[in-house]
């Protein structure tokens, strides 16, 4: 037993692994009058990963005050992107995204001469309305198995 403790003591930690990773930080960041700030969140398909751009109201070595629609926020640099805007910035307001419950109806005008030959046509071949609201219309042969 003395042997082993004597082993055990002789046994020297393991160094830890470097744990530091750059990030980059655009050099253009530190002159810029405003920035874009990177959205940490989940995104849907085709949504923008920045925000902005907003003004830069006060630099800190590892985060910026950020005048962000009227509030000061505080942002590590680590999440912001130099804007580079020409002239005089503007604020522009997109509109909400509809939402997809949204539905179109498309009136389509109907010609108010009617040839004789088309109303026969017509009432032998029903149009039928899908369940997904599709309007569909059969070939005759088959008007024995539409229901």
């Amino acid at each position: 037993t003395n042997r082993l403790t004597n082993a055990m003591r002789s046994v020297k930690p393991v160094s830890t692994r470097p744990q530091s990773t750059d990030v980059f930080v655009q050099p253009d960041l530190r002159y810029s009058t405003h920035v874009f700030v990177r959205q940490d969140s989940h995104r849907r398909p085709f949504e923008s990963a920045y925000e902005g751009p907003f003004k830069v109201l006060q630099r800190e070595s590892k985060y910026y005050i950020v005048d962000k629609n009227g509030t000061n926020d505080s942002i590590s640099i680590d999440r912001l992107k130099a804007a580079y805007l020409e002239g005089n910035p503007i604020h522009v307001d997109f509109p909400s995204v509809q939402s997809h419950n949204t539905t179109l109806t498309l009136i389509i005008p109907q010609s108010t001469t009617n040839t004789s030959d088309d109303t026969p046509n017509v009432s032998k071949n029903k149009i039928k309305t899908t369940r997904s609201g599709r309007r569909v219309r059969f070939p005759e042969h088959l008007n024995d198995y539409c229901t």
